[in-house]
């Protein structure tokens, strides 16, 4: 894959990565807020909430509207789209490598679990092998 599409990905997902960007998104899915009603809701000061939209925008994942003296926010959702396509893709793995996979495991667990019959069995029959010899 492209170093570049890596790239893009790796900043994508660092503008998501806080907490607080996530809420201002759970936010402006309901519809479009301006700073002051976003710091309100999160109980965050403005000048954070600003830093934070400043980021997103930079990523395209929200846009602004000037309506009057205040900017509105808004998810972008062409970019929401893109990224739920790039998230799909970085958790993709082919059906047939991850049947391989789990049938792997489903081997291991039995193996473990075939042991461990298998140590309960022999402590068995040393205890019976002990009583016939006393």
């Amino acid at each position: 894959m492209r170093r570049i599409v890596l790239e893009e990905r790796a900043r994508i997902l660092r503008a998501l990565g806080t907490e607080s960007r996530m809420q201002i998104i759970e936010l402006l899915k309901s519809g479009p807020l301006e700073v002051g009603a976003i710091a309100l809701r999160l109980e965050i000061s403005q000048s954070a909430v600003s830093q934070h939209l400043k980021v997103l925008k930079r990523m395209h994942l929200v846009s602004d509207e000037r309506r009057g003296y205040f900017i509105h926010y808004s998810i972008n959702p062409r970019e929401f789209v893109m990224l739920e396509e790039m998230m799909r893709a970085v958790c993709r793995v082919s059906s047939e490598r991850s049947l391989r996979l789990m049938r792997r495991e489903r081997l291991l667990a039995l193996r473990d679990q075939l042991k461990a019959e298998l140590e309960r069995v022999q402590q068995v029959l040393s205890m019976l092998e002990e009583e016939e010899e006393a």
